[in-house]
């Protein structure tokens, strides 16, 4: 990588504290030993949880093994689905898991998604927060992913794991202005296939005149056919959205974030920052969600006001706007993720993005890999 590429982060990590020239953390030790504990604290938790249901998994050949805590399940997928059920046939692609932070451990990330090919982690990118506030994982924590994934694949025994970057604030507008560079670092040096641009207010762009960022965000595209960029769909964004959905790139998707979903409720989501916290009592929120982009090879997302009491009965609803015929999508959760507890006033929730994970499995749908985000 050439000192051009690094050059964003690098510099936004200068400007905003994140490490010194080094390359070490500024923040002080018993911060650090916070973030190390909590992270040592999900990955035991989660290491019980794989040893609980992790052997449960479909063995290769289709069929089952089971464990003494359950009989094994039928083979084959949507075989528990009536056949009037909105999830025949349903294909999904990644599971996206979003707002990993420091609090998380790379290793626990990496054994979950060795376990469960269609998780995608989402990590969110904007200067002026990283590693500073929940949510936002430091470059320190980015290293040690990088590491972890570099020890695992020298073992031989590898399996590729998935990961998006979220980017608000200035690198979001540097993308949009035709500046490829962030990407490229992300890509080469971090793995990252996916790169979801979020150009709304609450997530600190001027999304007033997104329509003039037409061709110079066209270029970046055309200039990476290795990351598929993901362009958040909302009322904010429809300027921008609904010209490039004219003339659609091959490695350009659409993520429909739904609003009324995420609305009144008290967790900030991600995506548009609209003030929510999906329901909790596990019914559906009845979200309305739109068809996908009508060119059929384009892949799209759908999220807002997801959580895991209500994923499966979202996922219908979901299933009944995308079909027939069906689409591959994706979905996104970030705040249905989070928990509180003292101390810990927005944290991410392993348990729940464990049941997010089971109740995905447990459905056994479909999951063919899309042709950008598996590179």
């Amino acid at each position: 990588m050439s000192s051009e590429e690094s050059e964003p982060v690098e510099a936004a990590a200068a400007g905003s504290g994140l490490v010194t020239n080094s390359g070490q953390s500024s923040s002080s030790k018993p911060s650090g030993s916070r973030n190390s504990l909590a992270a040592d604290r999900g990955g035991g938790k989660a290491r019980a949880w794989f040893s609980a249901y992790g052997p449960r998994c479909k063995c290769p050949s289709g069929s089952t093994s089971s464990t003494p805590s359950g009989p094994s399940r039928p083979p084959g997928p949507g075989a528990t689905l009536e056949d009037d059920d909105p999830l025949k046939g349903f294909e999904l692609s990644f599971l996206s898991l979003s707002g990993v932070d420091d609090t998380v451990s790379p290793r626990t990330l990496c054994d979950i998604s060795q376990e469960f090919s269609f998780v995608e982690w989402g990590v969110n990118f904007r200067a002026e927060k990283q590693g500073r506030e929940p949510r936002y994982a430091s470059l320190a924590w980015l290293r040690q992913l990088q590491e972890e994934i570099d020890r695992r694949q020298q073992t031989g025994k590898f399996a590729p794991i998935h990961f998006a970057a979220h980017l608000g604030g200035e690198y979001c507008v540097d993308v949009l202005k035709g500046d490829a560079s962030l990407v490229r670092t992300l890509w080469e040096d971090y793995g990252f296939l996916r790169v979801y641009l979020c150009p709304t207010r609450a997530n600190g762009v001027n999304s007033s005149q997104l329509k003039k960022y037409l061709q110079s965000l066209r270029s970046v595209i055309l200039a990476l056919p290795q990351v598929e960029f993901v362009l958040l769909v909302t009322k904010e964004t429809r300027a921008l959205t609904f010209h490039l959905m004219n003339d659609c790139q091959p490695n350009l998707a659409f993520f429909y974030f739904s609003e009324e979903a995420e609305a009144g409720t008290s967790e900030s989501s991600d995506k548009s920052r609209v003030q929510s916290t999906a329901p909790t009592n596990g019914q559906s929120s009845r979200a309305k969600r739109p068809a996908p982009c009508p060119h059929p090879g384009i892949h799209c997302g759908y999220g807002g006001g997801l959580t895991s009491e209500n994923l499966t009965a979202e996922l219908r609803n979901i299933a009944r706007a995308v079909g027939p015929p069906k689409r591959t999508v994706w979905v996104d959760l970030e705040s249905g993720l989070r928990s509180r507890a003292a101390g810990r006033p927005d944290e991410f929730d392993l348990g729940k993005a464990w049941a997010c994970i089971r109740a995905v499995y447990d459905l056994e749908l479909p999951r063919p890999r899309p042709t950008f985000a598996s590179r």
